[in-house]
């Protein structure tokens, strides 16, 4: 136990090393568990007043009712991960450093691989991603350390376009695995991609179908009035082939072979004929759909690990985040835009289909990223960059080209994690601002006391302000 006038070897003030430890763990678990639910909380309570009745956004029932609390369980796995992460990494470093005497920087690299088996409190699929996210950081601290004392570079490093490079390829693997193997995505990133995008399951469906060589059934995928909206009289036109409109309502089977699945099913989500008209709705629909997501990823988590400053300054964070949210979703939209624009250009133009658009399509919308700010490019790429490496893996595995490896994902976890908080300890600079930051705000805290309370907890992050702009 140490005194309260004693700074204790491991760097904190007035508490003993195992009350630091739970006062890491509670801390960050309340945070974590925040942020997630705020975020979760804030997007339907937008939707809600932008649903034509402003005021269910204050119904409590709608707002926190049983069907409306799906984020609980991910809000505590990752509550759980973050603290027990920031406990255990506390815990081995304490007590190593008061047994060896050793310094508690020298000591991160294996706190911070024991810290790295709290990851078990997340879903594998998450534990996964999270991984090559981090793995994709080390990387890139690893180099900066290394150009840094000028051991190597690599040519074109000084490229300034080389996050967008990073993110065309990443979503070349992402948008074809989309539309031809959603099995080798994330489910719920899937969906995420399936609800901000104009293509309904069912199409896309038949378009996977088609590209393996199958039959596909059209029957309710035209839009209304597709055989007679400039596509033919009494047919369908299919890619240059026109094909008896009976065909989809009668006879003897509704499936049939086709070069490609036509445009007037692709366009069901918005019933236009016209691609121009199709592509400028989708657009527009999905910047209505996706900006009460993007306005509470940048409006809560800052507003909560940043509560000094946001309270401080409430127009101005707000103003802010309305601003960031408004390039961000415009990034979705053309986004979106961009993609369809290149199937349905192919479609025209080829009229057949071939799975290899859907890979180059991923790269002619990649070229979206350029709305965003030169700061936010390389998060988005590293950001999807595991995504696209995760599914490729998948669609390896899924051939039984690589052996499979039991708890690979927790290993690479649990390495990364070493890594990242050696050099968070001993060379800060080379970690990228954003997540330097991160990591303060919720690992490096000497001087916390053990907070009583929930809101104990927030207002402990209340007071962090300070201390991150050291």
């Amino acid at each position: 136990m140490t005194s309260a006038t004693n700074r204790c070897a491991c760097g904190h003030v007035g508490t003993s090393c195992t009350e630091h430890a739970l006062s890491s763990f509670w801390r960050s678990f309340v945070l974590a568990y925040m942020v997630r639910a705020g975020v979760a909380v804030f997007s339907r309570g937008v939707g809600l007043a932008r649903s034509g009745r402003p005021r269910d956004a204050l119904n409590i029932e709608l707002l926190f009712g049983e069907k409306h609390t799906f984020y609980r369980e991910e809000a505590v796995r990752l509550g759980m991960f973050l603290g027990s992460f920031t406990g255990g990494y506390h815990a081995v470093r304490c007590q190593l450093s008061r047994r060896t005497g050793m310094s508690p920087k020298r000591l991160a690299l294996l706190a911070g691989g024991v810290g790295g088996f709290g990851s078990i409190f997340l879903k594998k699929n998450k534990r996964r991603a999270y991984g090559l996210y981090l793995m994709a950081r080390l990387a890139q601290s690893g180099y900066a350390n290394q150009k840094k004392k000028g051991r190597f570079h690599f040519w074109g490093s000084h490229w300034d376009h080389g996050d967008v490079l990073l993110f065309a390829l990443s979503s070349a693997q992402v948008m074809y695995s989309y539309v031809m193997r959603p099995e080798t995505l994330d489910r719920g990133f899937w969906n995420f991609i399936v609800r901000a995008g104009p293509i309904g399951k069912e199409t896309l469906a038949a378009v996977r179908d088609n590209c393996n060589g199958k039959a596909v059934d059209l029957t309710g995928l035209l839009i209304p009035g597709a055989t007679s909206a400039g596509l033919g009289t009494g047919t369908v036109d299919f890619g240059g082939k026109a094909l008896a409109a009976g065909t989809l309502s009668g006879g003897m089977s509704s499936s049939v072979f086709v070069p490609c699945v036509p445009c007037a099913a692709m366009h069901r989500s918005t019933g236009c004929p016209s691609c121009a008209s199709h592509v400028a709705q989708s657009s527009l629909a999905t910047f209505r759909k996706c900006f009460p997501f993007y306005l509470s990823i940048h409006l809560v988590p800052y507003a909560i690990l940043n509560a000094r400053k946001a309270l401080a300054s409430p127009w101005k964070t707000v103003a802010n985040a309305a601003a960031a949210t408004a390039r961000s979703t415009t990034f979705i939209s053309a986004f979106v835009g961009l993609y369809m624009s290149t199937v349905c250009a192919s479609r025209n133009a080829f009229a057949r289909d071939h799975r290899a658009l859907y890979y180059v399509a991923g790269v002619v919308a990649a070229s979206a990223l350029f709305v965003e700010k030169k700061s936010r490019r390389a998060e988005l790429a590293l950001y999807l960059m595991p995504r696209a490496v995760d599914a490729f893996v998948n669609t390896v595995n899924a051939k039984r080209l690589l052996p499979a490896v039991p708890h690979a994902e927790l290993a690479l976890f649990v390495a990364v994690s070493a890594g990242l908080m050696h050099l968070y300890e001993n060379e800060p600079d080379t970690l990228a601002g954003f997540l330097r930051d991160t990591i303060r705000r919720f690992v490096h805290r000497p001087n916390a006391p053990l907070p009583k309370s929930a809101s104990e907890a927030v207002l402990q992050a209340c007071d962090d302000d300070d201390g991150a702009e050291d």
